[in-house]
């Protein structure tokens, strides 16, 4: 997977927010704030192409008091909300959800 073009991070009064420029601002949904720690994986991400294991082992080796476990879990909310926001290029793979209403058939 990969970040989608056209977004940059920007710190703006000690919080880091992600700012869709281009055609990305139509696409982006909402204001994206994201913590320090997911910073500095974006840093990374950015530039790569990535898996959430490649995540996995940058958080495990900046952050060496965190567990495995833990990583994983907060990966898997930070991938899905940046699938849900429309931010990441996946391929083969599920992240976010999918919502669909049907209207209810009335007798008339």
């Amino acid at each position: 997977m990969k970040l989608k073009d056209g977004l940059i991070l920007r710190e703006v009064a000690g919080q880091y927010v992600i700012v869709p420029t281009g055609k990305r601002v139509q696409e982006v949904l909402g204001i994206n704030y994201i913590t320090k720690p997911a910073a500095y994986l974006w840093d990374y991400m950015k530039d790569h192409e990535f898996e959430k294991e490649d995540l996995i082992r940058l958080t495990l080796e900046r952050y060496t008091d965190a567990t495995r476990e833990q990583v994983s879990a907060d990966l898997d909310q930070f991938l899905k909300g940046l699938a849900e926001q429309g931010i990441l290029e996946i391929e083969g793979q599920m992240y976010g959800s999918f919502t669909m209403r049907v209207p209810r058939k009335t007798h008339e």
